[in-house]
């Protein structure tokens, strides 16, 4: 079953007290031109808050779509646990691009950007990298769009924080495997994981990190594309 993006304010009641929403612009245009779903065809609808509505399609016009709710569902395949990524920016940004749309379908609730020692300077292009996100979100059948920032540096990275219950780095330097640790935690621990550019964080900024609350794994013996590693540690996180 496709998924669909609806704006809150287009869900009201019709003339017999049904509640029905509105998929219009880009969304609409995605349904009837190119999925090309019918009249009585079933969808999903979410707001990307949290909710998400099985509808059926009642009307599909020119510039809308107009469908019947039949059921309404709240953190719809939402991630038991609450994981923010990080990622230091690399350079194609299709990298930046392909890790924010697996660790998005992996069930991560937020992401990180920033720049670093050895990482590439780059200004992403913000509404790009949402639009990203938001396919993901789509493709993967989810209710939420995971929060997106973009932090200076590794200092205004770590401000950017906010209260995990656990930060980690991970670099290949690092003597504990995060597997282990990670086996341990229970679901309500809330977690943040730092990537490193494909040059890895200098040593100087792992001792920053390590000096603000993070602690060091490593993934593996295996050496990873900062990406690979990005995808690795979602999926890991969702599975623990």
């Amino acid at each position: 079953m496709e998924q669909f993006i609806f704006k809150d304010e287009s869900k009201s009641l019709d003339k017999h007290g049904k509640s029905i929403l509105v998929i219009d612009e880009e969304e609409h245009f995605h349904l009837a031109r190119v999925l090309r779903v019918r009249v009585g065809g079933r969808i999903l609808a979410t707001n990307g808050n949290g909710k998400t509505c099985l509808c059926s399609v009642r009307e599909i016009g020119k510039d809308k779509s107009v469908c019947e709710i039949i059921e309404e569902y709240h953190d719809l395949n939402l991630s038991l646990r609450e994981y923010c990524i990080g990622i230091a920016m690399l350079k194609p940004m299709s990298k930046v691009e392909s890790a924010l749309e697996k660790c998005t379908e992996l069930g991560a609730r937020r992401f990180l950007l920033f720049n670093s020692e050895r990482s590439e300077k780059v200004n992403p292009r913000l509404e790009r990298l949402q639009g990203v996100v938001k396919s993901a979100v789509k493709q993967s059948l989810q209710s939420y769009f995971p929060e997106l920032i973009v932090a200076r540096n590794l200092k205004d990275a770590v401000t950017q924080c906010g209260n995990y219950d656990e930060k980690m780095v991970l670099h290949e330097k690092a003597v504990e495997v995060v597997d282990g640790h990670l086996s341990l935690l229970t679901k309500e621990k809330s977690v943040i994981a730092l990537i490193g550019p494909e040059g890895g964080f200098s040593e100087d900024e792992i001792k920053f990190l390590l000096a603000n609350g993070f602690k060091s794994f490593s993934l593996g013996k295996a050496r990873l594309r900062s990406e690979t590693a990005a995808i690795k540690i979602a999926s890991l996180l969702g599975a623990y």
